[in-house]
C-alpha cells in the first residue's frame, strides 16, 4: 500500500505521497468524469452529490459484490431504506477496520482495536453520512442508474473522498469507485494520523494507562487528533485543540460523532454478520465476482487474491504477495512471465498451504541472507529508490543489515536487498543488486555484525514500549506481560509475511520468580517501520550472552551456528552429519574435538565453515530440523538413540537458560552447548 500524506480541502481527501516525492497534481476540472450527477440528503447513505458508477467500473460487477450495500432511493420507506442501508453497512466497516488494524498491529489491544473502530467509524460520518453507492434517479420519470458518492465540486470520490486532483492515477484504476478498494487506500492516512499524534496532542500521556475514564480520554485525543491531520494535513494534529481555528466547527463535529456514536442510531446490531466478501475486496477487489466456470491450472502461476499460488498435485501452496511469487518454484515448477488470475471460488476442493516468505525464499535460494541478518557487501553497489527504481547513490564495500529481500526469477535466482547505507552523510534507505545463483558470492555473503542493526541483532538490549504479551511462538498461545519499561535480550528475531512483522526471541523472569522463555511482537517494516512502538535499543545491564558458544566463536544469527574466524562448531543434526560423510567428509564428520566454553573443558565436532554451510543446508532450521511450537518454536529433530525415539531441542539458549539447565543437571555437558534433550528443555520451562 502507498504511504501517503493527507491535504484536505473542504470535504473532499487530498492525498499525496509521503516524503519528498509529492505525488504529482492533475488539474481536473470540477466534475470530472461526472455523469448525470443527482442531488442528496445528509443522512446516511445519501449524502450530496454522487454521479454515475459506471464511469469507472461495470454495475455488473457491484451489483455482484456490493448488492446489499447500494442505498435504494426507490424504496418506499426513506427512514427504512436508511436503517437497512447502515444495518449492511456497519458490519462490513467494522470487519474492515478490523481487518486493516491487525495487518498492521498484529499484537493490537482489543482496548485500542475498539477504539480506532470508533474514529474510523466517525471518520466516515463525518466526510460523506457512510455514503457510497446509491441508485438513484436524475428526475421523475428518468431511469434509475447506479450513482457513486461525489464531494466537493465533484473532485471528491466514494465514502473516503479520495481527491481526483491528487490522485488521478489510482482513482482511473477505480480506488475510489471500488467501495473496499476506497477505504483500504485512505484508511493507511488514518493510521498515520493516529500513530503519529505527539503527546502535545494528548495532554502529555503517553501511554493509555489510569482509570478508565483517563484511558477513555487518551484514545478519544488520539482519535481527535487522528481526523484533525486526516482533515487538515499532518501539521495539524493538533489543530483541535485551537478553538480559534477556522475548522473549529469541523473538529467540533467530528467530536460529537464519536462521543455519540450518531451512526448507531440507524444500526440495530452490531453483532451481525458481513454480507460482502469483505477480505477478498479488501485484497484484489476485481477478481472477486464468482464465476462460472474455470479450473485451477497446474504449471502456471496463479493470483488467488493477493497471494500468488501454485498447483503442486492436489494442494496450492501460496504466500501472500506476489512480489514472492519467484520462491514457489522449490515447491512446484511453473511457467514465468505471466500470472493467472483465479478466483478463490475455484480453489475449493483443494488443500491450501500458506508459507512464510522468510522460510520458503530461504530453503528455495542457495545463500540467500536472512532478515534481520548482516551482509559485507564485496564491491560498491547501485542504491535504488525501490528494487526496479531509480539510483540513489553507490553503497560503499561494507557491512549492512538486511532490511527485507526480494528473489526475482525462479531460474536465476537474482536476490535483491533493502538496506541502509550513509549518501552524503545521510542514512538512506534503499536497494541493492546481491547477484544471482551464479555469482551471489561475489556480490554480498553473511557477515559478523558491526555496529547496531535497525532491527536489533541476537545479542541486542531492548527495552519494551507498552505493556508486551510474550507468547510461545510468534504470534501463538499467550504466556505472560512484559510491564512496559522492562530491559530484555533479544535472542532471536524471525520474520513473517509481505509486511516483515517481527518477532523477538527473549527471556523474562516475572515477578513471581518464574522463568519464561517466549516472543514478543517487535513491529513490522511495512508500509512504514513501526519497531520504535514496539521496543527500542537500550545499554547492556549485564554480560549475559543470547547463546553459549565456544571461547573464541560467536553465535551466527543466520547459520544459527557457533563460529571462528575458519571453523563452525556443533553440535549438528543427524541430517547434517549423514551430509557431511555422504559429501566425503570423512572421519570429520563424525569426531568430536576438545574445546572450552566458559572455562570449562568439552567435546564437539568441529568443522571447516564450507563443509558446515554445503551440510546444514539452507533452511531455517539446520538439515533434518523443523520448528517446534511444543518448544518454543526452536528447532527440533527426532532421533534414534539406543532403539528409542528421542527428540533434541537447539539453542540459541543463552546464559540465564544455560544457569537454569545447569542448577536442574549439574555439570551436563549439554548445558554448555546449543543442543539439549527436550525433557531438560521442557523441565526449565513454567
Amino acid at each position: 500500500m502507498t504511504r501517503l500524506n493527507l491535504l484536505r480541502g473542504v470535504v473532499a481527501l487530498c492525498l499525496a505521497a509521503a516524503g519528498a516525492a509529492q505525488a504529482q497534481y492533475t488539474a481536473t476540472p470540477a466534475d470530472w468524469a461526472c455523469t448525470n450527477k443527482v442531488g442528496g440528503t445528509w443522512t446516511h447513505g445519501r449524502a450530496p452529490s454522487p454521479c454515475d458508477a459506471s464511469a469507472f467500473g461495470p454495475d455488473s460487477f457491484v451489483r455482484g459484490n456490493y448488492g446489499g450495500v447500494i442505498f435504494n432511493d426507490a424504496a418506499a420507506s426513506a427512514t427504512t431504506e436508511r436503517q437497512r442501508y447502515m444495518q449492511a453497512m456497519y458490519p462490513v466497516i467494522r470487519d474492515a477496520s478490523e481487518r486493516y488494524l491487525r495487518s498492521r498491529k498484529p499484537d493490537v489491544s482489543t482496548r485500542e482495536l475498539e477504539a480506532f473502530q470508533r474514529g474510523t467509524f466517525a471518520t466516515l460520518r463525518q466526510e460523506t453520512f457512510w455514503s457510497h453507492y446509491r441508485d438513484a434517479q436524475t428526475a421523475t420519470g428518468q431511469p434509475w442508474m447506479l450513482k457513486m458518492m461525489r464531494g466537493d465540486s465533484g473532485h471528491g470520490h466514494g465514502m473516503m473522498q479520495v481527491d481526483d486532483r491528487y490522485h488521478f492515477t489510482q482513482l482511473q484504476q477505480g480506488t475510489g469507485w471500488n467501495m473496499m478498494q476506497n477505504f483500504t487506500y485512505a484508511i493507511d492516512i488514518y493510521y498515520d494520523a493516529w500513530q503519529a499524534a505527539p503527546a502535545a496532542c494528548l495532554a502529555g500521556v503517553t501511554t493509555p494507562t489510569g482509570t478508565a475514564a483517563e484511558v477513555d480520554e487518551y484514545w478519544r485525543s488520539r482519535a481527535r487528533s487522528a481526523w484533525s491531520a486526516y482533515n487538515g494535513g499532518p501539521t495539524k494534529v493538533c489543530r483541535w485543540q485551537n478553538p480559534a481555528d477556522a475548522n473549529v466547527a469541523k473538529d467540533n463535529g467530528y467530536r460529537d460523532n464519536y462521543d455519540a456514536r450518531l451512526w448507531l442510531t440507524d444500526v440495530a446490531d452490531t453483532a451481525t454478520a458481513a454480507g460482502i466478501d469483505v477480505a477478498c475486496l479488501m485484497d484484489n477487489g476485481p477478481q472477486c465476482p464468482v464465476p462460472t466456470g474455470g479450473a485451477v491450472e497446474p504449471g502456471k502461476l496463479l493470483q488467488v487474491g493477493a497471494a500468488a499460488c501454485v498447483l503442486n498435485g492436489s494442494t496450492l501452496e501460496c504466500v501472500d504477495d506476489v512480489r514472492d511469487a519467484a520462491c514457489l518454484a522449490i515447491r512446484a515448477p511453473f511457467e514465468e512471465g505471466s500470472i493467472v488470475p483465479t478466483y478463490v471460488a475455484q480453489t475449493t476442493g483443494y488443500a491450501r498451504i500458506d508459507h512464510n516468505r522468510h522460510q520458503l525464499c530461504r530453503a528455495g535460494v542457495v545463500g540467500l541472507q536472512s532478515l534481520a541478518s548482516a551482509i559485507a557487501t564485496q564491491q560498491p553497489l547501485d542504491l535504488r529508490s525501490a528494487p526496479d527504481g531509480m539510483v540513489l547513490g553507490q553503497a560503499p564495500a561494507g557491512t549492512y543489515q538486511v532490511l527485507d529481500f526480494m528473489v526475482s526469477s525462479a531460474q536465476q535466482q537474482k536476490r535483491l536487498y533493502r538496506i541502509r547505507a550513509t549518501l552524503n552523510g545521510t542514512l538512506t534507505d534503499g536497494w541493492i543488486d546481491g547477484g544471482d545463483g551464479s555469482n551471489h558470492a561475489t556480490r554480498a555473503i553473511g557477515a559478523a555484525p558491526t555496529g547496531a542493526g535497525a532491527i536489533a541483532y541476537p545479542g541486542d538490549w531492548v527495552k519494551v514500549v507498552p505493556n508486551l504479551n510474550t507468547r510461545a511462538t510468534p504470534g501463538g498461545t499467550l504466556l505472560i506481560t512484559i510491564p512496559a519499561g522492562t530491559v530484555v535480550q533479544v535472542k532471536e528475531v524471525f520474520g513473517t509475511a509481505s509486511a516483515n512483522n517481527l518477532y523477538y526471541r527473549v527471556d523474562y523472569l516475572h515477578s513471581d520468580g518464574v522463568l519464561r522463555e517466549g516472543w514478543i511482537f517487535a513491529g513490522n517494516l511495512y508500509p512504514a517501520s513501526t519497531l520504535a512502538n514496539w521496543a527500542v535499543p537500550t545499554a547492556a545491564p549485564s554480560a549475559a550472552r543470547h547463546a553459549i558458544c565456544p571461547n573464541g566463536t560467536r553465535y551466527d544469527h543466520h547459520l544459527r551456528q557457533c563460529m571462528s574466524a575458519s571453523q563452525t562448531y556443533g553440535p549438528f543434526t543427524a541430517s547434517t552429519t549423514q551430509a557431511c560423510v555422504d559429501a566425503g567428509g570423512g572421519a570429520v564428520c563424525t569426531a568430536s574435538r576438545p574445546t572450552v566454553v566458559e572455562g570449562v573443558a568439552v567435546t564437539l565436532p568441529i568443522w571447516s565453515k564450507a563443509q558446515a554451510a554445503a551440510a546444514t543446508g539452507n533452511g531455517d532450521c539446520p538439515r533434518g530440523a523443523a520448528r517446534s511450537a511444543t518448544h518454543r518454536f526452536h528447532c527440533t529433530e527426532t532421533v534414534v538413540r539406543n532403539g528409542v525415539a528421542e527428540t533434541d531441542v537447539y539453542g540459541p539458549f543463552g546464559t540465564t537458560l544455560a544457569n537454569a539447565c545447569l542448577a536442574r543437571s549439574g555439570n551436563a555437558a549439554y548445558c554448555r552447548t546449543n543442543r539439549w534433550p527436550a525433557a531438560t528443555f521442557l523441565a526449565v520451562q513454567p
